[in-house]
C-alpha cells in the first residue's frame, strides 16, 4: 500500500467529513482508527472502508451538529451581507441614499452581518488533531477564513477608497 494513496484517501476523508459539519475532534479520532486499521491490516483504505465520501455518509448520522435552522439562518444572514455591501457600493458610486441609508451605513451593516459566518467557518476549521498524540493530521484550513476575510476587508478599502475620491 503506498503512502500516498492512503494520504489522498484521508485528505479527502478529512473534506468529505468538513463538508458535513464533522467536529474536528470526531475527524481526528475516525482518521485514528482508519491509520491503525490500515497499518495494522496493509489493506487499503478503499476496500477496507469504502469511498471517502461513503464513509464519511456512515460515519456523520451520530455526529452531525446541525440544525437546519441555524444552517437557513446563515444562509440568509450571508446573503444579507452580501446585499447590503453590494446596494451600499451602488449607493456609493450612484450618490444619495438607499432606502433612507447612505453607503457609509450600508457597507458596514453587511460586513457586520457576515460575521456570524465568518465565525461559523473559524470554528469548522479548526486543525484535525490525531487523538493519540495531539500531533496535526492535516494542515489547518484556514486560508479559507484568510481568504473571505481579507476579501471583505478588500472590498470595504475599495468602496472607502471610492468615497475619498468622490469627496
Amino acid at each position: 500500500m503506498s503512502t500516498s494513496v492512503t494520504d489522498v484517501w484521508q485528505q479527502r476523508l478529512v473534506a468529505a467529513l468538513r463538508a458535513r459539519r464533522v467536529p474536528a475532534e470526531r475527524i481526528g479520532e475516525v482518521l485514528a482508527e482508519v491509520d491503525s486499521h490500515v497499518a495494522e491490516t496493509g489493506e487499503d483504505p478503499t476496500e477496507a472502508f469504502g469511498t471517502p465520501r461513503e464513509y464519511a455518509a456512515s460515519l456523520t448520522h451520530e455526529h452531525r451538529r446541525d440544525r437546519p435552522a441555524l444552517l437557513v439562518l446563515e444562509a440568509l444572514s450571508g446573503a444579507a451581507a452580501g446585499w447590503f455591501v453590494a446596494v451600499g457600493a451602488v449607493t456609493l458610486l450612484r450618490g444619495g441614499e438607499f432606502a433612507g441609508m447612505p453607503w457609509w451605513v450600508l457597507v458596514p451593516l453587511g460586513l457586520l452581518l457576515g460575521v456570524p459566518g465568518g465565525l461559523r467557518i473559524a470554528g469548522r476549521a479548526r486543525q484535525v488533531r490525531d487523538p493519540r498524540t495531539g500531533a496535526p493530521l492535516t494542515p489547518t484550513p484556514r486560508r479559507a477564513l484568510v481568504t473571505i476575510t481579507g476579501t471583505l476587508l478588500a472590498l470595504a478599502l475599495v468602496v472607502a477608497g471610492i468615497a475619498v475620491a468622490l469627496t
